[in-house]
């Protein structure tokens, strides 16, 4: 997984989140609800699909994650 200090050149960056280190406390949603979101059919967090994303707040998502499982990709 690329740490967001790594760059992706002219690649696309989209945030992930593992899933396995998640405690879906939510806290993202509350950062960012038009970039993360919670699918009760699924029981997961997911990342709503976009053709960018708003980097401050992914970062500050990032920032106050207690498990620090959000991560930018490309």
């Amino acid at each position: 997984m690329k740490e967001k200090s790594e760059s992706c050149g002219l690649w696309f960056q989209f945030p992930v989140i593992d899933l396995g280190l998640c405690s879906e406390c939510l806290g993202c949603i509350e950062i960012a609800p038009n970039i993360f979101v919670y699918n009760y059919d699924l029981g997961m967090m997911e990342v709503i699909e976009q053709e960018s994303y708003d980097r401050q707040l992914v970062d500050e998502a990032m920032k106050n994650c207690p498990k620090k499982c959000i991560s930018w990709e490309c």
